[in-house]
């Protein structure tokens, strides 16, 4: 049984996979500090969820977060004896190729989501990860052609209010009308919605530059109250990420 590792900036998701069907549970990144505050977590939430901690034989890792690794390496050595599989593109999985100038530089999830992406949904994707960050990432011919980094929601409302005393914190809703009346309803469109628009002609203009149709996936926990305000939302994989890692580490083992 394999245990995966999303490890964002914000929450780390940790995950096992039973009977086809991911047990996901979400933790603050800064929750742990060292292995053993890392074991107590892991252990109980196995508990829990009825999983018997030695059952598990294989821990894969996409992080974002470099001081944490050294964490999940030691809490891997210590509570497991095994080794650990950081996914980083620069190991190839299903024949990808990246045009990354350094393939180094490529966060671990962004990755993921393209091994998934290929395997799942086809040699043409745009993957788009709504997280603290928001990331899209496109898949041509079967190949990591390039992508983009936009703040993501919480982001951007947290650098807005930490310069405006008085403007309020919102809710992820969004008005169906593009001219708020009230504060609320402006920070909402002008955050929110304006950040929607502007992916989506980004997306536009990808089609246009490469002169392909592509299936536009997206992922990431910012995204389940918004679900029905775009058509980048056809298709949304909660799982994308763990997928990829999944596919990561069950090649790495091979």
């Amino acid at each position: 049984m394999n245990l995966l590792f999303d490890i964002g900036n914000t929450n780390a998701v940790v995950a096992v996979k039973v009977n086809g069907v991911f047990n996901t549970w979400r933790i603050g990144t800064k929750s742990f500090e060292t292995e053993d505050e890392l074991f107590s977590l892991i252990y109980n939430l196995l508990i829990f969820a009825k999983i018997d901690f030695n059952s598990i034989d294989s821990i894969g890792v996409a992080s974002v977060v470099p001081n944490v690794d050294f964490v999940i390496k030691k809490f891997v050595e210590k509570y497991f004896g095994k080794k650990v599989y950081f996914l980083s593109a620069e190991v190839e999985v299903d024949n990808i190729k990246t045009s990354a100038d350094n393939p180094k530089q490529v966060g671990a999830d962004r990755y993921a989501n393209v091994i998934a992406a290929k395997r799942e949904y086809g040699d043409n994707v745009i993957s788009i990860d709504f997280g603290t960050a928001i990331t899209v990432d496109v898949l041509k011919g079967g190949n990591f052609v390039g992508g983009a980094i936009i703040p993501g929601f919480n982001t951007s409302m947290n650098a807005l209010f930490s310069s405006a005393a008085k403007l309020p914190k919102i809710d992820m809703n969004i008005p169906d009308y593009n001219m708020g009346t009230n504060t609320v309803d402006n920070l909402q469109i002008g955050i929110i919605k304006t950040t929607i628009y502007g992916i989506e002609r980004l997306v536009e203009k990808i089609k246009e530059d490469t002169k392909t149709d592509f299936k536009i996936v997206c992922t990431g926990g910012a995204v389940k109250s918004i679900l029905d305000n775009s058509y980048l939302f056809e298709s949304y994989d909660p799982d994308l990420t763990l997928k990829g890692i999944e596919i990561f580490l069950e090649k790495s083992k091979m």
